[in-house]
């Protein structure tokens, strides 16, 4: 049982009703979208606990039926590493790897894109909503660099138009589009 997922999951929950009760009371049109996020947060968070739960009890049956045999999952010596059962067979994690201790690469890209989203928020009012969101989107994916250039470009372009469409369209909600100094 990974205790860490358990306690997003219980957090998803409880952020999901903070929401859900926050959106009670938005006019009825500014409610929806709330309101349909947090069902899906809490739904999605619920299974989550819920698979965490049940990997717990099915790994404490195994314990006690003998000996671990079966599980998949267990130390294969001492110091050696850790084995674990995927989708494709039995992996091996050396102690040390990267996968069990990250990158200290990966938690500077994880901290200058918080700064990105700090920035984000800061200057939405002056330079709007699309240039703003369309720089935060260029300079956090050029930090991953996870995906290529020109899906982000088209990702990026109907994530920014289905928020256009949505927030400022059917919800009229007044989102600063443009740069205040146009």
């Amino acid at each position: 049982m990974n205790v860490s997922r358990l306690l997003l999951g219980v957090f998803g929950i409880v952020v999901a009703g903070v929401f859900f009760f926050d959106a009670s009371q938005y006019p009825r049109a500014a409610a929806q979208m709330p309101v349909i996020y947090a069902v899906a947060v809490a739904l999605l968070s619920l299974a989550m606990v819920a698979s965490e739960l049940r990997l717990r009890r099915r790994a404490t049956a195994t314990r006690g039926s003998g000996a671990g045999a079966g599980s998949g999952t267990g130390v294969t010596g001492a110091g050696a590493g850790v084995t674990r059962a995927g989708a494709t067979g039995v992996n091996t994690v050396a102690e040390g790897s990267s996968e069990a201790t990250p990158e200290p690469r990966r938690w500077a890209a994880v901290a200058v894109i918080f700064l990105l989203a700090v920035g984000y928020v800061s200057v939405m009012t002056t330079l709007g909503y699309v240039l703003a969101t369309a720089l935060f989107m260029a300079l956090a994916l050029a930090i991953l660099r996870t995906v290529k250039w020109t899906f982000a470009l088209i990702a990026g372009a109907v994530l920014i138009a289905m928020i256009c469409l949505v927030f400022v369209q059917f919800l009229g909600l007044p989102i600063p589009l443009l740069p205040s100094f146009l």
